[in-house]
């Protein structure tokens, strides 16, 4: 994949959750923005322990090392707004390449190497937005624990999501 094709995707990733973008035939109510800054030389704030170390005022979207069995992590810092939802200072998400190969189109002949990266990057994205992981007899959702390879059914927002989503908003 290029740095425009990843590119393309993360910033795909970002666009779902601020649009709402769902199967269920729900409006988007969400007034969430994002803004794309450009390219940077800066490094996700990320160890390869999948823990976030001091933040450096750049949100970054990367590639590298984490923690064995973490296939991506974001870490978000906020300051505390009392008119409502915290305001958000810096996010930065990693995506696991080096236990992981992702794909931005994946096929019937995936045969479970490769996750989507679309599909990571949306769920990435719920964390950035304030969402949280939900367990299990959630599966169909984007915030769902777990991620399957080869899965693309979390490019979309579940029910869950989207309300989850509104109740922030």
């Amino acid at each position: 994949m290029t740095r425009s094709q990843a590119l393309e995707h993360f910033e795909g990733s970002i666009g779902r959750i601020t649009a709402s973008t769902n199967n269920c035939g729900l409006a988007d109510q969400v007034p969430a923005k994002s803004h794309y800054a450009g390219t940077t030389t800066y490094e996700a704030d990320i160890s390869a322990k999948s823990t976030c170390t001091a933040r450096d005022g750049k949100s970054t979207w990367d590639a590298g090392d984490l923690a064995t069995g973490t296939v991506a992590a974001t870490c978000a810092w906020t300051w505390p707004n009392p008119a409502g939802k915290n305001d958000l200072r810096e996010a930065d998400v990693r995506f696991n390449i080096a236990d992981y190969d992702f794909t931005r189109n994946p096929t019937s002949t995936c045969n479970g190497r490769y996750h989507d990266v679309l599909n990571t990057g949306t769920h990435e994205a719920g964390h950035i937005f304030g969402l949280g992981h939900v367990g299990s007899g959630h599966s169909n959702l984007t915030m769902y624990t777990k991620a399957d390879r080869c899965e693309v059914k979390k490019r979309t927002l579940g029910r869950g999501d989207v309300m989850g989503l509104r109740s922030i908003y």
